[in-house]
């Protein structure tokens, strides 16, 4: 028996861990999403990890314009692993439970995500502060470097581990540094 049941959300996007900030940020905005919405990254083992846009904008706010054209599989902080099944191999209430022993469970057709169940729901006001889209959207340019156009909001880069009150930056290596000193900083 398939999963058919209004407790399937759609209030996701999905893109590959090879997707940037900004080509996530672009999908939300094609979908007509907000910001409360789930984002899902395929990994290539098939993992599906998951945030929303909101936590999104709490990295822009602390690693400033170098986010936005990070790689999601180089965001300076890991992505929630989710459970995944597939539709057609569970029925409604065995997910529901699923999804209340995990948090969310992500519904899949042949590997591609078509749905979400989550323990929580989504009430009006939940989210009082502004999204990723709402505070820098209109800044996040679907251009090849929108780093360039990103306006800080009045926000001021953070003091790092080395001393510099500097944004960070990802370093080729995929390591994130400080923009003054290219010292480590974070994720190794």
């Amino acid at each position: 028996m398939s999963i058919q049941n209004e407790a399937l959300r759609k209030t996701f996007v999905s893109v590959p861990d090879t997707a940037t900030v900004t080509q996530a940020v672009a999908v939300l905005k094609q979908a007509g999403g907000q910001g409360w919405w789930t984002l899902l990254v395929t990994h290539s083992d098939g993992q599906i990890g998951a945030t929303t846009f909101t936590e999104l904008a709490k990295l822009v706010d602390k690693f400033g314009p170098a986010l936005f054209a990070a790689r999601l599989a180089d965001l300076p902080v890991p992505l929630k692993v989710r459970p995944s099944i597939e539709a057609d191999n569970v029925d409604a209430h065995t997910a529901e439970v699923l999804a209340g022993r995990r948090g969310m469970l992500v519904v899949t057709e042949k590997g591609v995500p078509v749905a979400t169940i989550s323990d929580t729901m989504r009430s009006e006001g939940l989210f009082a502060s502004s999204s990723l889209v709402e505070l820098y959207g209109e800044y996040v340019q679907l251009s090849e470097d929108a780093r360039a156009a990103w306006k800080p909001n009045g926000k001021k880069p953070p003091a790092q581990p080395c001393g510099h009150i500097a944004w960070p930056e990802l370093a080729a290596d995929g390591k994130w540094v400080c923009s003054q000193c290219k010292q480590p900083i974070g994720k190794d």
